[in-house]
């Protein structure tokens, strides 16, 4: 048996600075904001004064996570080295982020280029045959990628070969 995900259901970024992520992420690059939630008491809340997630829909099956550090205290921080099944609570973070590539059809990559121009933003444009890959920072430095190939062509054919 094997198991037959549809694709990435969530993408989590940490930000330092909830406001201008949010303002990056949909503000300039125009992601809508679907929900944001508060953190009190070890727990996530829709009923918080202070913005500490944020969820962006970034198309198909697929939501950004935009979440402010977490200070976890010694007692978590021996838990959440310890195996998943012994955790009390939930340490939903973690691993070394390298970069995010979304998927923007062929049609659709030179208006996301100007988006960014017309933001100013940073720029480095790839292009290997008819596929464009486009690399740029947040406002927190992760390397972001608007890449014109789909994996699922790509590693269907490679996988399912004629």
């Amino acid at each position: 048996m094997k198991i037959k995900a549809q694709g990435v259901s969530e993408v989590v970024l940490e930000v330092n600075d909830m406001k201008r992520a949010v303002d990056f992420w949909s503000g300039q690059l125009g992601f809508p904001v679907v929900q944001q939630w508060g953190y009190q008491d070890n727990q996530f809340t829709e009923e918080a004064n202070e913005i500490w997630a944020t969820w962006l829909y970034v198309g198909g099956p697929t939501r950004l996570g935009l979440w402010l550090p977490r200070n976890f205290n010694n007692q978590q921080l021996v838990e959440k080295a310890s195996p998943v099944s012994l955790w009390n609570g939930l340490f939903d973070e973690g691993g070394v982020h390298v970069h995010l590539a979304l998927y923007i059809g062929i049609d659709q990559i030179e208006a996301a280029i100007h988006l960014l121009e017309s933001h100013h933003i940073d720029n480095k444009i790839i292009t290997r045959g008819i596929h464009k890959r486009v690399y740029f920072k947040d406002t927190e430095n992760n390397v972001i990628e608007f890449y014109t190939q789909s994996m699922e062509e790509d590693y269907l054919s490679r996988l399912n070969p004629m």
